[in-house]
């Protein structure tokens, strides 16, 4: 009988020690709304830093719909970020830009496709204007 009852304790403790656990780990996470989350994504500068969404304070977490300004960087196969913002890009995405492909000279000119906007942000240095809905990219246009 003692040995039932241990095995019985022993499920039991272990049991509880997982809810606990895994109690803890809910809580750890601050929410996106919170006061620390909210200072963390805002410095005290006057200007708003690059990658400021319009219309609102950008989130610690960077995960606000919006238009994000800033230079491209290339993270993997359609998937870019700019201002610290991920985002996928789709293939009803409007690209356009001389410099993203075709003539410099004429920036808003030219459609692009995502294969020549990725080859853009792995050359480096280029400023763009992301406006995202849900993570995708609707529109990026050279600014």
């Amino acid at each position: 009988m003692s040995l039932h009852r241990t095995r019985t304790r022993s499920r039991t403790l272990a049991a509880v020690g997982l809810l606990a656990a895994t109690g803890l780990f809910l809580t750890a996470c601050e929410p996106a709304g919170s006061d620390t989350a909210a200072e963390a994504g805002t410095g005290s500068s006057a200007a708003p830093g690059p990658g400021a969404a319009d219309g609102g304070d950008a989130s610690a977490d960077n995960r606000e719909d919006g238009t994000v300004t800033g230079v491209l960087t290339y993270l993997a196969p359609g998937k870019l970020e700019v201002g610290g913002r991920p985002f996928l890009v789709a293939d009803d995405t409007v690209i356009q830009g001389g410099e993203i492909c075709g003539d410099p000279e004429t920036p808003e000119a030219e459609n692009c496709t995502a294969d020549e906007l990725d080859m853009a942000a792995k050359n480096g240095n280029l400023n763009v204007e992301v406006t995202i809905k849900k993570g995708i990219a609707e529109r990026v246009i050279q600014a």
